[in-house]
Parts: structure tokens; C-alpha cells; sequence
């Protein structure tokens, strides 16, 4: 007569640990990722917006489109702000509220607009990531100091996406991931006090107070790493 097997607590608890273990690595070898393009629009090209940061910015942003386009478990998310004031060049009534070519949308793509900072407010975006059940979000666009700033904190704090940064209670477990593109962000210059500050630090501040602590700072490399590697 066979004896009867006899489980004890501690063996359901280490089970329980290996499966859940198991589980996210599954999960987290094939991560579903979203790219959220925040306000890439012809306003920007207006004349008052001067000193941009980034370069290789439009190259990276075509870059991420196209590798994110070709991806398995990879959505794209465009924002477009409509500005209240009707003297913005993205203002709804202004040719500057149109999407750069570079980043316009593709049929089937998702496209929300905003008329504040955040993209999180006054839009269904927060319901459409968390329907997606997504797990990287990927942010780029302008500008880092306003609109991807905001949105980032904002995507942070309601955590969208189920992250690390900025820590965790003990015992849980935070797979996800919200990154910002360091060379897809770009900021102009600005003056404060009878000073001007160029894009290029304003940026860079930007930045490090983002990274660690709402979300991780990489670049557009790293990014098509993860992608193409899905890890």
C-alpha cells in the first residue's frame, strides 16, 4: 500500500514562489510594449521655438516606427496636443496641429488628443494602456520639459504600467517598465528671471529628474535592443 503524500506549508510556499517565479520570467521574455509618441506636430517648426536639443531626434523617432511597426506584441500610440489658445501654432485651427511626416500615424494606429500637459488628462489613455495590458511603455517626443514630463510623472504615479521606479513595497513584485528615449525627447530654450537657459541643459535636467525615480532613461539603441531581443 502506497503512503499517502504529506505537504506541508512550507512546501506550498516554495511551489507557490517557483511557479510565480516561472510565470514572469515567461512573461517578461516577450513583454508587451507600446510606443507613445507625445505631440510630434509641425507647430514646433513655428519660429519661436528655438535652440532645439537632439539632433538626431526625427531619425531616431523614424528609427522606433519603423522597428516597433515590425514587432511582435508592440503597439504605437500617437498624442496630439490641441492648444486652447487660439494664438498657439497647435491650436486645432492652425496647418501646426498636424503631425510631423515623420511621425504620422498609420491606419489602425492609436491616436488621442489633449489640451494640457498630461496626456492622462481629459483622455481615455490611461483605460487604452491598461486594456493593452501593457508592460514596457516606451515615451518619446516633445517636450521633454513640459508634455513629456508630465505625462511621465502622471503615467508614473497611476502606474500604467505595473513598475519599479521610484520602489516598491516589500514583497511585491514590479515587472514592467516605463522608459523615456533620451535621443527621441528634445526641449528648446527657455528664459526665466532675465535669463536664457538652452535647450540642450534643460533637457538634460529634465532628464535625471525623470530617471530612477518615474521611470529608466535610455537611449534610442538600447530601446531597438530590447525590442529586437524582447527582453
Amino acid at each position: 500500500m502506497k503512503k499517502a503524500a504529506i505537504w506541508y506549508k512550507e512546501d506550498y510556499l516554495v511551489l507557490s514562489s517557483l511557479i510565480l517565479s516561472h510565470s514572469t520570467t515567461m512573461a517578461s521574455a516577450n513583454p508587451r510594449t507600446a510606443l507613445l509618441l507625445i505631440d510630434i506636430q509641425q507647430g514646433f517648426n513655428d519660429p519661436s521655438y528655438t535652440g532645439r536639443s537632439t539632433p538626431n531626434f526625427e531619425s531616431n523617432i523614424a528609427k522606433l516606427l519603423k522597428a516597433f511597426r515590425a514587432a511582435e506584441n508592440a503597439h504605437v500610440i500617437h498624442v496630439c496636443h490641441h492648444s486652447r489658445s487660439d494664438t498657439s501654432p497647435l491650436h486645432p485651427s492652425r496647418p501646426g496641429v498636424q503631425f510631423m511626416e515623420y511621425a504620422a500615424p498609420q491606419p489602425g494606429e492609436i491616436v488621442r488628443s489633449k489640451d494640457v500637459n498630461s496626456a492622462f488628462v481629459g483622455t481615455d489613455l490611461e483605460s487604452v494602456i491598461r486594456g493593452l495590458e501593457i508592460e514596457r511603455l516606451v515615451v518619446v517626443g516633445l517636450t521633454t520639459g513640459h508634455c513629456i514630463s508630465t505625462s511621465v510623472r502622471m503615467a508614473s504615479n497611476l502606474r500604467v504600467v505595473n513598475h519599479p521606479h521610484g520602489g516598491v513595497a516589500a514583497g511585491q513584485i514590479a515587472p514592467g517598465e516605463i522608459i523615456v528615449v533620451s535621443d527621441a525627447t528634445a526641449m528648446y530654450n527657455r528664459s526665466y528671471a532675465g535669463k536664457e537657459y538652452d535647450g540642450n541643459t534643460l533637457h538634460t535636467i529634465n532628464l535625471a529628474t525623470l530617471d530612477d525615480e518615474f521611470c529608466v532613461v535610455r537611449d534610442t539603441e538600447e530601446v531597438l535592443h530590447l525590442l529586437d531581443g524582447a527582453v
